[in-house]
């Protein structure tokens, strides 16, 4: 908290129209950060992603789900670097939105009835909007935040939604007259769409050196029980992939799919750091763990409004 005099020295030249309430929170003590900032933020992200109901088809064929793929052991990883402004319109509450870029690999084991694994990568952009709840009582505060982001990637038709809340609580330190610490706990939910679509070369899916590694179970394809138990519809669309993996070439072939998918853990654990370096630069650090992996590292520069 503020002393008077620090009150009164800030007081006597503040003119911001935001935070709108701010000179009132000023008044009862509260050190109030400038209202607009501009932010660097890279991120990365591990996380299982359970997959189920994948549908299938070639060339222009209508997409069959068939239910006899089972999945293992799959992961999702991004790794993106975003441009996010921010502005905090209330002493409690600020509003952002984000630009930026992002690379993406999923990696998919396929149990079930050919076990193989394939390793997927692919490029996007993103975009999202955000808010951000804040609370402090003397030297401690509690912070809430959820924000959607829309994440188009070459290989799909549709942008992934996704859907993150966060809540910390933490401690702020003064590190000296100019710079301060924060550091902070907390926890992390993510949600993101269900259901996904799409069409990927069909080499880049399971390359020759994995073709190589199940062509005999693609050949006795029409044998096996799980095969038989199909609709004629599934038949034909599993068929259609196997006949092109067992082609000479297949590298022009186009393999449409369909899937659902939801993060394996819904929850993980935060542990972040904040070092204020005087009113105007901010540098943020925070890892998550347990069921997400997860670092981000954020620039921030603070300008008045």
């Amino acid at each position: 908290m503020l002393t008077q005099a620090e009150r009164d020295s800030i007081l006597a030249t503040y003119d911001n129209t935001f935070p709108i309430w701010g000179r009132r929170a000023i008044e009862q003590g509260f050190d109030l950060p400038k209202p607009l900032g501009i932010n660097v933020i890279g991120l990365w992200v591990d996380q299982g992603v359970e997959i189920y109901d994948l549908g299938l088809s070639t060339g222009s064929d209508p997409v069959e789900t068939v239910e006899a793929f089972v999945f293992g052991d799959s992961r999702a990883s991004v790794l993106s670097t975003n441009l996010r402004a921010d502005l905090w319109v209330f002493p409690f509450l600020n509003v952002y939105g984000l630009l930026g870029r992002a690379k993406a690999n999923t990696t998919v084991e396929l149990t079930a009835p050919i076990p193989f694994t394939t390793s997927v990568d692919q490029t996007g952009t993103t975009a999202g909007i955000g808010l951000t709840g804040a609370f402090g009582i003397r030297r401690f505060f509690t912070a809430v935040d959820v924000n959607w982001a829309w994440t188009q990637l070459e290989k799909l038709d549709d942008p992934v939604r996704t859907r993150v809340l966060s809540l910390r609580l933490g401690r702020a330190f003064a590190v000296s007259s100019q710079n301060g610490l924060s550091v902070w706990a907390g926890a992390m939910s993510v949600k993101f769409d269900t259901g996904t679509s799409g069409s990927i070369g069909l080499i880049e899916a399971i390359p020759p050196a994995t073709r190589d590694e199940i062509r005999d179970d693609l050949e006795t394809i029409e044998d096996e029980e799980w095969y038989q138990d199909l609709t004629p519809a599934q038949r034909l669309a599993v068929q259609s992939v196997a006949d092109a993996l067992l082609s000479a070439d297949y590298s022009d072939v186009v393999v449409n799919y369909q899937l659902q998918k939801a993060p394996s853990d819904k929850w993980n654990m935060l542990l972040g750091a904040n070092l204020d370096l005087g009113k105007r630069w901010t540098i943020r650090s925070e890892v998550g763990f347990i069921g997400r992996y997860s670092v981000l590292v954020n620039a921030v520069y603070r300008l008045d409004l």
